[in-house]
């Protein structure tokens, strides 16, 4: 299940202020500054005052449009689990069945 917040932090090399939309799934929590298309995931916790500049992602994808709420970007995620089961089926339909186990 996940979880999703409004945290407030900073961003850039002059700690603009912004709001940043927080995911949480289990042990990693994806992020967003509203307006933006950088999507990042972290293990991190984000918590009010956070400069994004300063933590340590592990994966990122970008949206086809600014991320303007938590909903877009649950969706967003969800929509990216959706996708990597897809390939996942896919590239399971297309292998080579191994006749010599």
């Amino acid at each position: 299940m996940i979880f999703t917040n409004t945290i407030t932090g900073t961003y850039g090399g002059s700690n603009t202020p912004c709001f940043i939309f927080t995911a949480n799934d289990t042990y990693i929590t994806w992020y967003c500054v509203e307006g933006s298309q950088n999507v990042n995931c972290t293990y991190e916790t984000l918590e009010d005052g956070c400069n994004v500049e300063e933590v340590s992602d592990i994966d990122t994808m970008t949206a086809g449009s600014p991320v303007n709420s938590e909903q877009e970007l649950e969706t967003l995620i969800s929509e990216d689990e959706d996708q990597e089961r897809t390939d996942e089926e896919i590239e399971e339909d297309n292998r080579e069945p191994d006749f010599h186990s």
